[in-house]
């Protein structure tokens, strides 16, 4: 009787095994339909019910970022995410200022900056920073010194300023030497935009935006840095 037992239970384990197998590694359906994507975003703000989608970005095939256009020319955007055999929205914003969804938090080669700004703050290309600022600790008697490190990357925004950029192979690779470090400071994200005159102007096309995320999501809001905060 022990055999045909244990028998049962290997069947009924390696079931298991390959329906949740299925389910949390199968391939993304087809992504929703514009209706679909508003309907959605609805149940977190009613004033986005009748927005305009600008477009679809795949940053990879389980990851969309999605701009938009709400009510009272307001410029957002949604982030969705295939799990569990459904598309999800993570992230909904009716204010595109610029922010950094780190896909897995653990891997900076996963981080993506995305935003969206309104055509009317007439911004015309921006600049972009990871920032970890000067420091040191005394730790029984040693001193361990933290260099600065300040990282640009200019960014020129196109017709539409909405986009998004992965971040570098160099940029995943200092952010990592940072993490492992005991000494480090933390480390954050800056930006500041420039009109055609190449002087910074803030978009204030953004400011009464509001956002909601769904939990174990990792969205990272940014500084709007003036000249005099950067080296």
């Amino acid at each position: 009787m022990k055999k045909p037992k244990l028998l049962v239970f290997i069947v009924i384990g390696t079931i298991i095994v390959f329906v949740s197998f299925w389910y949390y590694t199968s391939k993304p359906t087809s992504f929703p339909t514009d209706n679909q994507l508003i309907e959605e975003m609805s149940n977190s703000f009613s004033i986005v019910s009748n927005s305009v989608i600008q477009d679809t970005v795949f940053l990879d095939d389980r990851h969309v970022f999605v701009p938009f256009i709400a009510e009272h020319e307001m410029y957002g955007f949604s982030l969705w995410e295939w799990s569990n055999r459904k598309w999800h929205e993570v992230f909904v914003s009716t204010d595109g200022d610029i922010r950094v969804w780190k896909i897995n938090s653990k891997d900076p080669t996963t981080y993506h900056a995305i935003w969206n700004y309104p055509p009317q703050d007439q911004v015309n290309y921006m600049k972009f920073y990871l920032i970890n600022k000067r420091g040191f600790e005394v730790n029984y008697g040693e001193v361990h010194y933290e260099p600065g490190v300040q990282l640009e990357q200019e960014i020129t925004l196109s017709e539409n300023l909405y986009g998004s950029m992965k971040l570098s192979k160099e940029w995943a690779s200092v952010i990592n030497s940072l993490n492992v470090s005991p000494t480090a400071a933390p480390y954050y994200f800056g930006w500041n935009t420039y009109n055609s005159s190449d002087q910074i102007t803030y978009p204030e096309g953004n400011e009464n935006g509001r956002s909601s995320s769904g939990g174990g999501t990792h969205i990272e809001f940014t500084h709007f840095l003036e000249q005099s905060e950067l080296d």
